[in-house]
């Protein structure tokens, strides 16, 4: 036999050989273990039962959409501001944010809109207690069978009326989705209903109704609360009257007679202090005078000024013409001498005049004294009147105690009052004014476009959905019975090492290097180390054509070398040639010249099973297996067996035991490790266990 051509380059699908075989997870156990490059491997395999969920559950929902009437959906916004307009300083209705920023008064009304208050106003606007689906119940085929059905198995249900309003407002309520998105005080109110035009008119009805609910609600309370403030009025304007008539009667048994809010006495008395004083200051000054007119007596002659006691324009002419007497003497005298008679006669008109001045001084004098006597009189005449109020005075002190406790609650019951009245007033006027801040930012337009199904969205969904389903039974079916998905699994499974790995069965490029290197390494490790090798091939029913066309690369790969190959055919599950074969051989029955053939796709010589209407024991002797596999060992240097399914072919036994390596042939992602493991324990059992595995990653090539 040729030995390992080391020319041949080890390429990276090459197996390593291992000199120690893992053990298998445990008798009879499958190892479920997968990599994550394994899944796609199952996918694959059964990728019918993938495509074939996604296009059912794609059919399904298809029909669905087709079958399913379309739904048209209409929304409208309404923006809400937590903060009411300041139409009025004192609005009965609080305008103050709430310490969340106003999220929850916005969310509340949220619950108002779909609200029974709310939504009646929304049926009675557009009539819905007489529109079908809502007042009126649709009567469909498919609702009247199932409502018949239901019959039948629950019996009759007991007739009752049915009030169209109520379940119009269900069915709206249903039909109806009021939401608000994140950090806005935007709500937008959604309607869904069969009819474009319907759902555009229920949901502008819902927004106008709400609107108007808004507004009433508030003028309701107005009035609420001026009802109430009229109905304390009456109670404050008699509490008010009550305590008048207890101040005007304690005024009448007391004698307090007040004017312009005040006491006459304490009137009198603060109007006498003050012409008391005067007259004080009057009598003061008078005095004066009287003392700076005797002071001016025999000094009204001298070239000085004049007190202005005594100021007078009498005073002030005779003094000018005894100026001019006094001048004229003088320069009479300068001109004439003391002696002259002009000098005598200036000097009595100065004495004349000196006379009449000293007379004007009397009678102002006088007049100066009466007055200050009587300013004297009037001073002692208010005094008297002023101690006789004080006496006056302190007798009523102590009614006016109580006097003014009387009018400190007059003026109390009177505020209240006033304020009762003037509030009452304001929220009456405040009920016709609407100070809520919220407005529809956006109407609803009937829809052009159906909400529902969207069947291109649906479909794809389905199609997605379906994969995904499909991935997982496939997966689930691969659990349930687990088939070579690695290597690393089925080395471990078949406690051998894998020898190669093939990436198809054409005999040529890496094919034919695979099965090469399969070839000396099997022959490498022989235990006799003679020049031709025996080699008995097996594999799992399900690997059956795998098997045969590894066989016939490897057969076609050693004659390409220029190896003697036999092929010997021992399934005993096949029919027998005619020509005979091995078990022909085996009995004595025919030569091995006389049964060998050619087979004409690999090149090698080849000879069948033979007959198997003869019993098996006869030929399957532990001797008879010894003398055939010694006599075509001289003449070939290869010598494949193909056992079929081990587990089907006990009787094989001696034949597996002569030969020198037991080739296990199993598919990536399509043995079945159930009866990968069968397979080995049978091995074992015969004596012969697997000496390697050859993994085929694919079946066709």
């Amino acid at each position: 036999m040729t030995q390992i051509d080391h020319n041949i380059a080890v390429a990276t699908w090459l197996a390593p050989v291992q000199a120690v075989p893992p053990e298998r997870p445990g008798p009879g156990r499958p190892d479920t273990t997968a990599e994550f490059g394994d899944l796609w491997r199952i996918l694959w395999r059964r990728k019918a039962l993938v495509l074939g969920t996604a296009l059912l559950l794609g059919l399904a929902v298809l029909a669905y959409a087709l079958l399913t009437p379309a739904l048209y959906t209409a929304t409208a916004q309404i923006l809400i501001d937590p903060r009411d307009r300041q139409v009025v300083s004192n609005d009965v209705n609080p305008g103050a944010l709430s310490p969340d920023g106003g999220i929850a008064q916005v969310e509340s009304q949220v619950k108002v809109i779909e609200s029974d208050a709310v939504l009646g106003r929304a049926v009675s606007q557009t009539g819905l207690e007489t529109v079908p689906g809502f007042g009126i119940p649709e009567d469909s085929p498919l609702a009247q069978a199932l409502a018949s059905l239901r019959e039948r198995i629950t019996g009759p249900k007991p007739q009752r009326t049915v009030d169209p309003r109520g379940r119009a407002l269900d069915q709206l309520r249903r039909k109806l989705a009021v939401k608000r998105a994140d950090k806005v005080f935007v709500i937008d109110v959604v309607v869904t209903t069969k009819d474009a035009d319907l759902s555009a008119g229920i949901v502008n009805a819902i927004a106008n109704a709400y609107l108007a609910d808004q507004t009433e609600a508030r003028s309701d309370a107005a009035k609420r609360a001026a009802g109430d403030l009229r109905g304390r009025l009456d109670e404050l304007r008699t509490a008010v009257s009550r305590a008048d008539k207890k101040l005007e009667d304690y005024k009448a048994q007391n004698g307090l007679i007040t004017s312009s809010g005040r006491l006459v006495n304490e009137q009198q008395l603060t109007d006498l202090n003050t012409r008391l004083v005067a007259a004080r200051a009057r009598t003061a000054e008078a005095k004066a005078r009287l003392q700076g007119v005797r002071d001016a007596r025999g000094q009204a002659i001298g070239s000085g000024a004049m007190p202005e006691a005594v100021q007078s324009a009498a005073i002030d002419r005779l003094r000018g013409q005894y100026a001019e007497l006094a001048a004229k003497e003088a320069d009479l005298r300068t001109n004439l001498g003391e002696r002259h008679p002009f000098i005598a006669a200036a000097r009595t008109q100065m004495q004349d005049v000196r006379r009449l001045i000293d007379a004007e001084l009397n009678r102002i004098a006088g007049a100066a004294e009466t007055e200050s006597q009587r300013a004297q009189a009037n001073e002692r005449t208010l005094s008297a009147e002023l101690e006789r109020l004080q006496r006056q005075s302190a007798a009523t002190a102590k009614s006016s105690v109580q006097l003014r406790e009387l009018e400190r609650e007059v003026e109390a019951s009177r505020s209240v009052y006033n304020s009762f009245l003037v509030r009452a007033r304001e929220i009456k006027e405040q009920s016709s004014i609407d100070s809520s801040n919220a407005r529809i930012i956006t109407a609803a337009r009937p829809p052009e476009d159906p909400s529902w199904p969207p069947r291109l969205i649906l479909v794809a969904a389905a199609l997605a959905g379906g994969l995904g389903l499909g991935a997982g039974l496939a997966l689930m079916r691969e659990y349930m019975a687990p088939t070579v998905l690695s290597q690393r699994q089925l080395e471990q499974l078949s406690n051998a090492p894998v020898v190669g790995v093939l990436p198809g069965l054409r005999p040529r490029g890496a094919n034919a290097a695979a099965a090469s290197f399969t070839l000396d390494h099997l022959a490498a490790t022989t235990s006799d180390g003679g020049a031709s090798l025996a080699l008995l091939v097996t594999s799992g029913e399900a690997d059956e054509a795998a098997r045969r066309a590894v066989i016939r690369l490897l057969a076609a790969v050693a004659v390409g070398r220029g190896d003697r190959v036999l092929l010997v055919e021992a399934d005993l599950r096949s029919d027998g040639a005619a020509t005979g074969g091995l078990l022909d051989v085996l009995r004595g029955e025919q030569s091995l010249n006389a049964v060998i053939q050619t087979d004409p796709k690999s090149g090698a010589r080849w000879i069948g099973l033979g007959d198997t209407e003869k019993p098996l024991r006869d030929a399957l002797t532990p001797a008879n297996v010894a003398r055939f596999i010694a006599g075509v060992k001289g003449r070939f240097e290869l010598i494949i067996v193909d056992g079929g399914v081990l587990t089907e072919n006990l009787r094989l036994g001696p034949l597996a035991a002569a030969a020198d390596r037991l080739l296990l042939v199993a598919c990536n992602g399509a043995t079945r490790q159930r009866d990968l493991i069968e397979l080995v324990d049978t091995s074992e059992a015969l004596g012969r266990p697997i000496s390697g595995s050859l993994l085929l990653k694919r079946r066709r090539a």
